[in-house]
This record gives structure tokens, sequence and C-alpha cells, in this order.
């Protein structure tokens, strides 16, 4: 095997172990290269558990706007510096006390999430540019960032259908839905 294809199998591996270690029940399994000016992410998700998940990863509408959307993969800046890719709930109102929501009013922003049930999968991918301009933090908005030389990652949130938490008919949730992130291994782009 040449340093390359096994640097990339040592990769998809630890990257499997690393999203199935915070919770045993959703498998992601993450691609990621550089080629032809962007940063591309192939991920599949398995659900090993026995009871169906919701997977937020349609992006966020607003029924009270129509037309109004966003996402569904958002890019941000962590604390820490790396960038991450992500399909999942990031909204000002997970948070009391912003001065967007603040318990002052109900957001109306949903996320849209897909039902992936026991012992299914599915697989998907998007490209990302070589320059981008996060979506969080609000300090980093409208400020291109080169992902060249930068550390990047993939996250997905999900939750488990339960009782007190059950799938929406129209397939929309509040940004306040339970949540749990698989994420994969970091990738550092060239």
């Amino acid at each position: 095997m040449t340093r390359p294809r096994r640097a990339a199998a040592l990769l998809l591996v630890a990257a499997t172990l690393a999203a199935c270690s915070g919770d045993p029940d959703l498998d992601l399994t993450v691609r990621t290269a550089t080629g032809g000016g962007q940063v591309s992410v192939e991920y599949t998700l398995a659900n090993r558990s026995d009871v169906p998940v919701v997977v937020y990863d349609g992006g966020w509408t607003d029924p009270q706007r129509p037309g109004w959307s966003r996402g569904p993969t958002e890019i941000s800046v962590r604390d820490d510096g790396v960038i991450e890719f992500s399909r999942s709930i990031i909204h000002a109102c997970q948070t009391p006390g912003t001065s967007e929501c603040g318990g002052v009013r109900e957001p109306t922003e949903r996320i849209r999430g897909s039902l992936l049930e026991p012992g299914s999968s599915r697989s998907d991918s998007f490209r990302v540019p070589l320059q981008v301009e996060p979506d969080h933090p609000v300090s980093a908005q409208h400020t291109p960032i080169p992902l060249s030389g930068r550390t990047v990652v993939f996250c997905v949130g999900f939750t488990e259908v339960t009782d007190e938490h059950p799938r929406t008919a129209d397939g929309l949730y509040p940004p306040g839905s339970p949540q749990t992130i698989a994420c994969g291994e970091p990738y550092r782009v060239p």
C-alpha cells in the first residue's frame, strides 16, 4: 500500500472510530479531500440502534418567511481555530440571554431533519471553496478565510426519536431541540 493510500485508510478508520466513541448508536464515516480549488466532504451515517434518529441535515427555513432558507452546511470558526463544516443546530436561540432571543420571543426558524431508520444508512457529499466566509461566530462573518494550511472537520447533529421528542409531521425542528453531535477526524488542508 502506498503512503498516501495508507494515510487515507488510517484517516478513514480514525474518523469512524472518533464518531463511534461518543455515541455508538450512530456511525459516521467521513472522507475529506482537496482538489480543483475545493475541499470535498463525503460522509455516510449508519444507524446501529434499534430506534429511529432524526439527522439535522437539511438546513434552516422559516415557515413565517416563505422563500427564506439557509444551509444545509454551515461554517464555523471554533475557539481552537479549527474550521467546522456542520449540518447541525447552531443558533443564537440555543443560549438563553442572547440579545436576539433571550426568552423574549419564540424563534420561528426551524431546521430540516431527516429520519434515519434503525439499521439503515445514508450517504451525502458537498464541496466548499478554498476561501470561505464563516457563518459563526458573528464576528467572523463577511471575513474571507483561506482554508489552505488550516484544519477542518465535519460534524453532524442528530437525536433519537422518543415519546418526549417525537418526529415532527413536517420534518422541521426548533433550535432548542435535543442534539448529539458526531464529528469526523480533523483534516489538514494542504
